[in-house]
């Protein structure tokens, strides 16, 4: 796997089809999120702190997948708070009616934070959504 920092909380990790085999996956593993895609994800993203000297803070984790023209597939692993956002901003698209309005607060108090109290927005986020969650169960 081949990696490049993109910024202090950002990092491409490129994986070619012999480090699926390698790991013993598909990308429909990573699609269908079996144990085993799962565990290469996990496995990647401590691959692209290690070798890019990235401290991961556990708030505002996205991914980005895209397959590259050489077969290859580009993992963007990040926890910037601008890429946070716009993950938020593409949920709109499928919100219903009922979340669509405090999302977009949530957006809007995100865009006007600072990054510490941006953080601290986005991990009480977190924590509701996984409570809430956790009461489905």
């Amino acid at each position: 796997m081949q990696y490049y920092k993109k910024a202090d909380l950002k990092v491409e990790c490129i994986a070619s089809q012999e480090d699926f085999d390698f790991f013993g996956i598909t990308l429909d593993d990573i699609f269908e999120r079996t144990e085993a895609g799962m565990h290469f994800l996990k496995r990647a993203k401590e691959l692209c702190a290690m070798t890019q000297n990235v401290k991961w803070t556990g708030v505002a984790y996205t991914l980005n997948i895209a397959m590259l023209p050489s077969g290859s597939v580009s993992f963007v692993f990040s926890e910037c708070l601008e890429d946070y956002i716009t993950s938020l901003k593409h949920s709109l698209v499928i919100a219903d009616d009922e979340t669509k309005d405090p999302l977009e607060e949530f957006i809007h108090a995100l865009e006007n934070a600072d990054e510490e109290n941006g953080r601290r927005l986005v991990a009480h986020f977190e924590n509701n959504i996984k409570r809430e969650k956790l009461k489905e169960i």
